[in-house]
């Protein structure tokens, strides 16, 4: 991969031209996505695109680079949380997960289609869930401290509820299953909340009835 541009010029040409790749990666997939779909979208030469990427899937690795970064940053605790409950702060980590995901979802579902034939892209795939499942391990150990079941292996429950938050978003924002998303955060934080033992301090959340059609009047 080269080395990012050393000027301001630069540097804002190339943000120009991932703007312009991701977009047309999202309108046409990645198979049908070319370079020069990209430097038309972009308004610039074949020769501007080749001073910055190598090729179609430079820059998308480029890509997927940000949309890891957005990812993991995006779904940070929120602020003025600090002294909320336990429970409180993994509802609203769950939630903002929910959130990024929901906004990058043509790129997730860009990057679970070459997964499936890129080496590269799979490490980086890889990578991803490594990253995502060590900060949730932090999080179990230190759930473990405030009372949490202390007999719980951190490392296995961080993959497998990541997992679970990882597949039920994948579920709702790229394969558009008809769920509920207010009831889905709150399902699997309580869920992770009795797995890792932390106490439970809000209502139940349900789907909300349909609402009664009114009889006409006689």
């Amino acid at each position: 991969m080269r080395p990012g541009p050393p000027t301001v010029k630069g540097q804002r040409r190339r943000d120009e031209l991932l703007k312009a790749a991701q977009d047309v990666f999202e309108r046409e997939g990645y198979f049908d996505t070319r370079v020069t779909d990209i430097v038309t979208q972009a308004h610039v030469s074949h020769g501007t695109f080749y001073v910055y990427f190598d090729s179609k899937d430079d820059i998308l690795r480029c890509l997927i680079d940000q949309l890891v970064e957005e990812l993991y940053v995006g779904s940070t605790e929120e602020e003025g949380l600090h002294e909320a409950s336990a429970y409180a702060q993994l509802e609203a980590t769950i939630r903002q997960f929910m959130a990024v995901y929901k906004a990058n979802a043509k790129m997730m579902r860009i990057l679970e289609q070459v997964v499936a034939f890129d080496d590269e892209v799979r490490e980086i795939r890889l990578g991803i869930i490594l990253r995502f499942t060590e900060r949730i391990k932090a999080a179990i150990v230190a759930f473990q401290a405030r009372g949490g079941d202390p007999d719980l292996d951190p490392a296995h429950a961080a993959q497998a509820l990541g997992g679970m938050v990882g597949d039920y978003a994948f579920a709702c924002y790229v394969l558009k299953q008809d769920i509920d998303e207010r009831v889905a955060i709150a399902t699997m934080a309580r869920i992770w909340a009795k797995a890792v033992g932390i106490p439970i301090d809000v209502p139940v959340v349900t789907s909300k009835p349909a609402p009664r059609r009114r009889k006409a009047s006689a």
